[in-house]
């Protein structure tokens, strides 16, 4: 199932049954989040169809890149699934736009036009703010699919070209492949796009097909 612009990547270690359970579970989730958001800014959310792929952390940058472009406001919520037993699977939920639209969304957020000086004095909180609820509210719906606790962080703001995230830790150690799903939306008559990301620690695969796996069996009960 495609996103819009959709991402090349290698084949995952998920069976069909596994891989439609992963992705509903996701679009559930990621669908939360867009009626938080379009509540938020009074207009109708539309959204393309999750999709993920397995990259190493390096290639994250160029991605990012390559969908939009050199400048871009990002939210980023690193955050921990806590599963019985202790199992724990590291991830990073994000809300990202390309700088051009900030001012658009702003406004949709807002609900007026926002004059130049005033936007960029205020980004920053808005931008932050409003993504602390969107992200939240997608990986809390997530852990609850899941059954699983969570503890997550402060939500950090990141301004900038992707080439600039490599300062940034996204999700583990680095050494892991990430699993990087993700859902673009639109709000519509308000001029602004952009992407709801989570990316997860591929290293701890077989733990969430575990999850997965029960996550099936409750729902064939």
């Amino acid at each position: 199932m495609p996103c819009d612009r959709p991402m090349q990547h290698a084949a995952l270690p998920l069976n069909d049954a596994e891989e439609d359970a992963f992705l509903e579970l996701f679009n559930l989730s990621f669908g939360k989040a867009a009626a938080t958001l379009s509540e938020m800014v009074d207009a109708e959310v539309s959204l393309s169809l999750p999709c993920f792929a397995l990259l190493p952390q390096a290639d994250v940058t160029q991605l990012l890149r390559d969908l939009y472009g050199t400048s871009i406001r990002m939210v980023y919520l690193p955050h921990r699934f806590v599963f019985d037993g202790g199992e724990e699977v590291p991830g990073t939920a994000v809300l990202l736009i390309r700088a051009a639209e900030v001012t658009h969304f702003l406004e949709a957020l807002y609900g007026t036009p926002i004059p130049e000086e005033m936007a960029m004095q205020v980004e920053e909180e808005a931008f932050r703010s409003a993504a602390d609820i969107l992200l939240y509210t997608c990986v809390s719906s997530l852990s609850a699919f899941f059954s699983s606790e969570i503890a997550s962080e402060n939500p950090i703001y990141f301004k900038g070209s992707p080439e600039n995230l490599s300062s940034h830790p996204l999700v583990g150690d680095g050494q892991e492949d990430l699993l990087l799903l993700r859902i673009d939306f639109k709000l519509l008559g308000k001029g602004v796009a952009g992407s709801l990301l989570t990316w997860l620690d591929g290293g701890h695969l077989p733990s969430l097909r575990v999850e997965i796996a029960r996550y099936i069996t409750r729902c064939l009960g």
